[in-house]
């Protein structure tokens, strides 16, 4: 399908958090969710999509010098940079993304980490792939499926476009998301009288754990070998008092090659941490993104995957080819790129995880959460809705809309705020099968 994007609108939504977070050194309390739409002409017609993304603070650029309203800032040049370059552009929606991914660093400055840099084309793609969608008439699995968004034509030097078209007709519809939760490392696991928010929703970890049935989980590491297992065995004994579990480690680029030899040293010789231990799938991007990728990962006794190294479309075969075990897959990232670590995942044999910790319930989380399961993640990192969350920003009407569309996946909470419906761990995604990506004409900007 080629499209040609008559114009693209921009919008903001500030969002406060209800519990703090700890983004490797800085902790978030408020930052703000990007929107996009597009208009786009397909055979005559003109067609609307949009997309969603929060501005995370101090992720997608970790440089010391910078404040989280710094970081932020960069994130909105991103768009604005995006969002000029794309108006009037003709071409499929791999093509207008890959040649968007090409034009916008020339204006930007030339220190921007690619990962900081890649945001504003990623919100324009996602927007352009609900174009698409609603274009055809098709839900966002079928369309990735029947490669309506022309990928198998880009197919990347390292990957065959036999294997990619494999790897997409093997889609099938959305069921039920498995959520895997994200402990801080400051995150209470008994709440204390009185103590975090008094909104009727979980807290602290033994919360959790009683409410959602939750038993995947993925654990903030501080870069401090002991402090981290100090941390560990905290959890531990939290976690092996309930059945059985699934985890996943997070360094958040924190750890040296030496100190983390020391961490699995401790996690190997504890017996406090011989079951988490055994519950452990991987650990995430231990290593800053600067060297993490001249690291061979075969030389660490756990699966390492990367996340903040992941910033260019090579990243990953970059990654495989030098022994590391897989890669996290985000929206914000691109969800073409998702699709196509998918394939390379499938032919490598590799982990594909989803992680995105900050997809904010609304059209956000509808997008990433759709583009998770198209991709067939075990799991996904879902903590949107936990630490801010109650679509900020939106009108009564469309909270009104999303209940009504989306029943099994949004609830009204006990503070009235719409609150995502974790049932024996997993919330119900079906109604993700319709026209369009994640039902974006619910949303007014």
């Amino acid at each position: 399908m080629k499209l040609e994007i008559i114009s693209v609108r921009t919008a903001e939504r500030p969002v406060t958090l209800r519990l703090p977070f700890q983004f490797g050194n800085t902790e978030v309390r408020r930052t703000a969710e990007a929107y996009a739409e597009v208009a786009v002409r397909v055979g005559g017609e003109t067609v609307t999509g949009k997309s969603a993304q929060l501005m995370v603070p101090r992720w997608f650029d970790k440089r010391a010098e910078l404040s989280n309203e710094d970081t932020v800032d960069e994130l909105r040049e991103t768009v604005a940079a995006a969002s000029a370059l794309a108006q009037g552009m003709t071409g499929t929606v791999a093509g207008l993304s890959g040649d968007l991914r090409g034009a916008v660093p020339a204006r930007l400055p030339d220190d921007l980490p690619p990962l900081a840099a890649g945001f504003g084309p990623a919100l324009i793609e996602m927007a352009l792939i609900d174009a698409a969608c609603r274009a055809a008439e098709l839900p966002f699995w079928q369309a990735a499926r029947d490669d309506l968004f022309g990928l198998v034509a880009q197919c990347p030097p390292d990957l065959s476009p036999d294997a990619l078209r494999d790897a997409l007709s093997g889609i099938g519809a959305p069921g039920r998301l498995t959520i895997r939760h994200t402990i801080g490392f400051d995150a209470p696991l008994v709440r204390a009288p009185g103590e975090g928010p008094q909104d009727g929703l979980p807290v602290s970890l033994q919360e959790i754990m009683a409410e959602t049935g939750i038993r995947a989980w993925k654990i903030k590491l501080k870069g401090a070998p002991e402090a981290d297992l100090a941390r560990l065995r905290a959890l531990a004994e939290h976690l092996d008092r309930g059945p059985d579990y699934a985890a996943t480690l997070d360094a958040n680029e924190q750890y040296t090659p030496d100190h983390f030899r020391d961490l699995l040293q401790g996690l190997a010789q504890d017996p406090a941490l011989a079951r988490l231990r055994s519950a452990l799938r991987f650990v995430e991007q231990p290593f800053d993104r600067a060297v993490a990728l001249q690291q061979d990962a075969r030389d660490y006794d756990l699966p390492l995957v990367i996340d903040e190294s992941d910033g260019s479309d090579g990243a990953f075969a970059q990654a495989l080819a030098g022994g590391w075990s897989g890669t996290s897959i985000k929206s914000c990232k691109g969800v073409l790129r998702a699709l196509v670590n998918m394939a390379r995942a499938r032919a490598a044999g590799a982990i594909l995880s989803a992680e995105d910790l900050t997809c904010q319930p609304g059209l956000c989380w509808r997008q990433d959460s759709a583009m998770a399961a198209a991709c067939g993640v075990l799991d996904a990192e879902r903590n949107g809705h936990h630490f801010a969350g109650g679509m900020q920003g939106a009108t009564e009407a469309e909270i009104a809309a999303t209940l009504g569309t989306f029943p099994e996946m949004f609830g009204a909470g006990a503070s009235g705020r719409p609150a995502l419906k974790i049932k024996g761990g997993a919330v119900d995604i079906r109604a993700l099968d319709r026209a369009g990506f994640g039902g974006s004409e619910i949303v007014t900007l």
